[in-house]
Parts: structure tokens; sequence; C-alpha cells
């Protein structure tokens, strides 16, 4: 799975999953900051997107040997459904004793940059309900009452595509060669990875921990270790996100240099995989697979 792959050719990917079903994305309510529980059928549209696509080494849509960065948002829906992801692996080696998924031997962090779409006042109401008192009302056209802008949901995306281009380049934002990036986080997370990088400064200066990073990642703790992540040997350095619809369909529109406002043109359904990547070079972003969603169906139905 390795090799590289007709449909993909030799540049790196990010992979996007929208989280499984839950209760409100079933009936349509807007889901933002609310953290709520994947459905049952959400759990198995996330195990089924596991087995038939980042376990099976008969597709060629995902390399998942390839990947060693997987970014998540960190509420439950999303952590839930890379929880299957990572499961899945672990389960096949348990039963059948093949060598475990490769999320066992993958950076995961999590970011509250990748959180959804803050819809204020809108937070739990359908767009049906929503156009009985503005009936030319668009969330991206429009945003929500007292809730984020697209052009806040765009700087969020901007600080995760930034972070992905460097470590797909193996360069700083300065565009020097490098072999460790730091995580970008919101103003809270940056506070809370402050305090720690303080920390860890009382023993050990930067220029010591560059270079042991590399080799010896004893005197990291735990902490953090998830504050900052390693670059790979260039052809593993494919990215993995899980994360929601709004903010992932801004994230695709920044991706390819457009206007955070095109992300309505991009719809996605849950627990979909796309895949994006480049062309010719590392600066020529494309989209390479949208939305799809073929693993969900299981005997003649679709699964939520």
């Amino acid at each position: 799975m390795t090799s590289p792959s007709l449909v993909h050719g030799q540049y790196p990917r990010v992979y996007l999953v929208r989280h499984g079903t839950t209760e409100w994305s079933q009936n349509g309510r807007h889901t933002g900051l609310t953290d709520i529980p994947l459905m049952d059928c959400g759990l198995e549209q996330a195990s089924l997107l596991s087995s038939r696509i980042f376990e099976n080494k008969y597709q060629d849509m995902v390399h998942s040997d390839n990947i060693t960065l997987v970014l998540i948002s960190p509420l439950k829906r999303a952590q839930q459904t890379y929880e299957q992801l990572y499961k899945g692996g672990l389960k096949q080696d348990y039963v059948s004793g093949r060598t475990p998924s490769c999320f066992t031997q993958t950076q995961a962090r999590s970011t509250s940059l990748l959180m959804e779409w803050d819809y204020g006042d809108y937070e739990g109401i359908t767009t049906k309900e929503i156009l009985k008192t503005r009936p030319n009302w668009s969330l991206f056209g429009d945003n929500a009452p007292n809730g984020e802008t697209v052009e806040q949901v765009s700087a969020r995306a901007d600080a995760i595509i930034e972070l992905i281009h460097n470590y797909q380049r193996g360069q700083d934002s300065q565009g020097r060669p490098t072999r460790i990036l730091r995580m970008p986080f919101t103003e809270l997370e940056l506070q809370a990875d402050s305090d720690l990088a303080a920390e860890a400064a009382a023993e050990h200066t930067y220029e010591e921990d560059n270079e042991k990073l590399v080799g010896d990642e004893n005197h990291w703790t735990k902490s953090m270790k998830q504050s900052i992540v390693k670059i790979p040997k260039p052809e593993r350095r494919d990215v993995l996100i899980v994360a929601h619809g709004h903010f992932l369909r801004v994230f695709a529109a920044r991706w390819l240099k457009m206007n955070g406002v095109e992300g309505r043109n991009f719809v996605l359904d849950t627990a979909s995989v796309s895949v994006l990547g480049y062309e010719h070079t590392l600066e020529e972003r494309v989209i390479k697979v949208w939305n799809q969603s073929n693993h969900l169906w299981k005997d003649n139905a679709r699964i939520g």
C-alpha cells in the first residue's frame, strides 16, 4: 500500500473524514459546539469506514500505511469516529494475527481549531425552521447570529492547512528545513501549551530538545509531546483529519485557495471520506476524491 498510486501520484495526501451520524445530524439540527455522541448507526458507519477503506488492502483510495499524522476535533463525535478507525486494525490483529493498524504508530493530535462552526443562536435549530423567519438565509452567505463568521472559520482552517503544508514540505513557515513543527492551537490551548513549554525550558534548551526529539523521546512528557509533531521521510507524510461537515467544507475551499464562502458548494455526508492532494507541485493543491460514502451500504441499505 505504500507504492505510488494511479489515483494519487507521487505527492502526499490529506484525507478528510466527517464524523458518523448523531441524533442531531440525523434530524438536520445545526450541531456546532454541543458535544453529543454518535448514535449506534454512527458507530457502525465508522466501523465500516475502517474495515472497508482504511483496513482494506484491496482499495486504492486511501493508503493508510503512509498516514503519519492524524488531526482530530476534540468533540466527542469526532473522537468516537477516530476511535473506531484506530480499533479496526487492532480487532483484526487479535483475530487473524495480522500486523496492527498503522494508527498504533501514528502521531495523533487534537486541537480545538478543528471544532465545528459555532452556530450561535442557531445551535440545535434546523435550516427549515430558520427559513420560516429568514426565507433567504444561508449559513455561508449570512453566518449565524452570535456565532462565528465564515472568515473566522476560514482562519482556523488556514492554521491547520499551514501546519499540513509545512509538514508535507518538511519545512517551517519561513521555508527552512526542519524535522519538527509546533501544533497550532486556539488561544486557550496556546496558553496551556506555553505553560508546558516554560516548564520544559527549565530543564532543556530549545536546541537540545530539537536534537534529542529525533532519537530520544524519554525526556518529553506526554503533554509536551502533544504540542509538537515530528516530520517523517517524504514518502510517509499523508495526513488524516477527522472533524465536522461545515468546517471541512470551508477547509476544502481554503485548500483550493478559494474564499471560505465557496465551501457551500461542497456537500459532505456523515462518515464520508475525501482525498485532497497536489498535482504538478506541492504548491498546486487539488481535490482528488470528494464525499466518497459507498462503504456505508450494507445488506442493500445505507447505514445512517
